[in-house]
């Protein structure tokens, strides 16, 4: 734990690009050998993301109040950032603040919806976005089963993951664990005519949703939303319902 307390106030520059190279090869170390870490990284990550992708929205209706407290931590930062690296105690703001603050504005604008199923939709394309950043080097041959297997054993609940469909130009690269408010989420990902689709798969019925499916249109891409028994599960690609729509009922019916 000492260690990871360490590297807590490196992770923001390391995702940022501006780490010292002798801290970015310390930093990929460790993230690899600790989930809670890689966490936080994919965290901080996804944060960032939102601020690049809404930068314009976000100014808008970023308070004045705000402004100055984001100014003023800046001004801390270039002030007191060592040039050596080392792992000195630094006095840039702690991850734990700047992910507070970041994710705060965000959340206002993407997630701070009243409807708790739009709210879904705009972090579940967001996942989406993010993960297709960096996808599975996987392509032909991924054995569905096997990842399912390796998800219940993993993670203590059932997963059906339907498998390649080529009928729907469908294809399976890879099953990945998302962290959503919503809790532990599976993140089925495929090639759907050659571009990024995703099947979120989250462990109970959330409270908005039922066998009824719900269309979210969110920062470019089409999210279909439902839940049947005690899972919810949403497909998330660019393209529109009626073209979604075969890929969809293939899901409902393989992943049940």
């Amino acid at each position: 734990m000492s260690e990871c307390r360490d590297l807590e106030p490196l992770l923001a520059p390391y995702v940022d690009g501006e780490a010292p190279q002798g801290d970015v090869a310390t930093i990929e170390a460790h993230v690899q050998k600790c989930p809670p870490c890689r966490d936080r990284v994919e965290v901080q990550r996804a944060a960032r993301d939102v601020l690049h992708t809404r930068r314009e929205g976000l100014r808008a209706c970023a308070s004045e109040g705000l402004r100055h407290r984001c100014e003023a931590h800046a001004r801390a930062g270039l002030q007191t950032r060592p040039a050596a690296s080392s792992f000195a105690r630094r006095t840039w703001v702690p991850l734990s603040l700047a992910a507070t603050l970041l994710l705060a504005v965000a959340g206002v604008f993407l997630f701070g919806l009243n409807d708790r199923v739009e709210a879904l939709a705009a972090q579940l394309a967001l996942d989406h976005m993010k993960c297709f950043q960096f996808p599975p080097d996987q392509a032909g041959g991924v054995d569905a089963r096997a990842l399912a297997s390796q998800w219940t054993t993993s993670h203590g609940w059932a997963l059906q993951v339907p498998s390649s469909a080529p009928r729907q130009g469908l294809e399976l690269i890879g099953v990945r664990r998302c962290l959503s408010t919503e809790g532990l989420t599976a993140h089925l990902m495929y090639r759907w005519r050659g571009q990024p689709l995703s099947v979120f798969v989250l462990n109970h019925a959330s409270p908005r949703t039922n066998d009824v499916e719900q269309v979210v249109d969110r920062m470019g891409q089409e999210a279909v939303i439902w839940s049947h028994g005690n899972r919810t599960y949403a497909v998330v690609a660019k393209g529109t319902p009626s073209e979604l729509e075969p890929v969809v009922r293939y899901v409902r019916s393989s992943a049940r």
